[in-house]
């Protein structure tokens, strides 16, 4: 039984940690930054663990202290379970720092779990060890099992249990088995720990229904996948007459993807707009490519007729997560049409492997609410771009930066990239066109050969004015050369480190 709860223990600890990611995705977001305070967080909860589970080993060897330490491990995980909504809004509402916060954030929600974890196998191993002269044997092979679970659990929960079920939920399970695991290692006084796990199957199934009742009573939606722990959210847009608006977030403070619910196919954040430049340069685009799908929101526009493209084009889609566009089908009016694909997987390693070229190639990919994926912004990734865009043909690409100053560092980056494999590369100003010093998102333009200066076409996309007004926040001065990017080294976590302050 000891080596079996030394297997089973190393298996839900992974369990835990890899759907913490999940937990504290919709308090701090989903970058390295979060990963690493997870990651950094309960490795030292682990440690001081087995220290203390070492000690409480030497004074108190018996079974039930075993069991003690297991239900210690299930109450933790229950009590996670319970807390982690209330205790990561209430970091992230006092700690503005990403940093901070998030370090904060897994203190607070995974730290109480992730010690009693710790205390379970050296208390096994002193269980175990009957001999000084087969101690070392006995502390591998239980070492070796914790480990053999620990990449079961890893699996298993990466893989199969966040696909299927929600984070709570899977907080609440692991509560249950360990309180299970606890009993049946010892069944002296049970009565305290047969209470707390018919306590954690009721609350967990109380949870389930409230979750269901707060969603139709607040209109918020949660969608957790393997890659995306996403939100869906009702509101309403005063700027726009009291229009209702659907809202689509991956992090914590921002949205991804917008939709006026009277008006699903027309383009809601201004950035999005910009992507008309592609049909208005390119109006004979017949092969089209999107990056990054998100809510759909352009492939709708296209596919409306509002870009003037007419209705006898082709259009990619690549979108890494599937239940991101299952969310755009059920939630954001995106609807079957021959004219367009769908593909589910990275969006680099389907350039790496795309023979076609396409007419307009658009890119809005985003791995947190402030990073591109830095194997993206790249001299690589771009020389695959270039290859992926027809002659005459032209590329637009989202990013979220500065243009001039320290904050412009990644965007100098990527326009360095592209301007290496395209011939022009222009860059316009969204949203603060008179102060390229600040944060705003950035539409770049990328051709294969230089483009004339007024527009070979004006498709009915949109009004005159409103291309002029493109065209005049298009950022004219010189723009220095930026630190390369390369697929060895791409500092875009450093880079967008105004973001993560915020």
């Amino acid at each position: 039984m000891l080596e079996l709860t030394a297997f089973l223990s190393g298996a839900f600890v992974m369990v835990l940690e890899m759907v913490g990611g999940r937990v504290l995705a919709p308090h701090v977001g989903t970058s390295a930054i979060v990963w690493t305070s997870l990651i950094g967080v309960v490795l030292a909860c682990l440690a001081l663990g087995a220290w203390a589970g070492g000690r409480f080993a030497d004074r108190t060897l018996s079974r039930r202290g075993l069991g003690q330490a297991l239900a210690g491990a299930g109450a933790g995980c229950g009590i996670t379970a319970f807390c982690h909504t209330a205790i990561g809004a209430g970091v992230t509402g006092a700690l503005g720092n990403l940093y901070a916060a998030a370090v904060a954030a897994a203190v607070g929600i995974f730290a109480l779990p992730a010690f009693f974890f710790g205390m379970i196998t050296p208390y096994i191993i002193r269980l175990r060890i009957a001999s000084v002269d087969t101690a070392g044997a006995t502390v591998g092979r239980l070492y070796a099992l914790s480990t053999a679970g620990s990449i079961l659990g890893t699996f298993l929960g990466g893989f199969v249990l966040i696909s299927w079920f929600g984070s709570t939920l899977i907080l609440w399970g692991l509560a249950i088995a360990m309180l299970l695991l606890s009993l049946a290692n010892s069944r002296q006084r049970p009565w305290g720990r047969v209470l707390l796990l018919l306590l954690c199957a009721v609350l967990a199934w109380q949870d389930t229904l409230y979750a269901e009742w707060l969603a139709e009573k607040n209109g918020t939606r949660l969608v957790e996948s393997p890659y995306n722990s996403i939100r869906i959210m009702e509101g309403v847009d005063y700027a726009r007459g009291g229009k209702a608006v659907r809202l689509m977030a991956t992090d914590p403070g921002y949205s991804q993807s917008g939709m006026l619910v009277d008006a699903p196919d027309e383009l809601y954040f201004d950035y999005t707009r910009y992507y008309a430049l592609g049909p208005r340069h390119v109006p004979r685009a017949r092969r089209l490519l999107m990056l990054g799908g998100g809510g759909y929101s352009v492939p709708k526009w296209l596919l409306s007729g509002q870009s003037g493209l007419g209705d006898d084009f082709r259009l990619t889609v690549v979108e890494l997560d599937p239940a991101m566009t299952e969310s755009a089908r059920r939630w954001f009016g995106l609807r079957d049409d021959p004219r367009l694909t769908v593909r589910h997987e990275d969006a680099r390693a389907f350039l790496n492997r795309q023979d076609a070229a396409f007419d307009l190639v658009f890119v809005d990919v985003f791995n947190s609410h402030y990073s591109v994926p830095f194997q993206m912004g790249t001299v690589e990734a771009a020389q695959a771009l270039r290859r992926a865009v027809a002659p005459g043909g032209a590329l637009l690409m989202n990013v979220i930066s500065a243009v001039e100053g320290p904050d412009g560092r990644l965007v100098r980056g990527i326009r360095r990239a592209l301007a290496g494999a395209f011939a022009e590369v222009r860059v316009y100003c969204v949203g603060r066109p008179a102060h390229p010093e600040r944060v705003q998102n950035l539409m770049l333009m990328a051709c294969p050969e230089v483009r004339p200066e007024v527009l070979s076409g004006t498709p009915a996309g949109g009004a005159p004015r409103e291309e002029e007004d493109m065209e005049s926040h298009r950022y004219q001065r010189p723009i220095p050369p930026g630190a390369p990017l390369r697929d060895d080294y791409a500092p875009v976590e450093r880079f967008t480190l105004m973001l993560a302050r915020q």
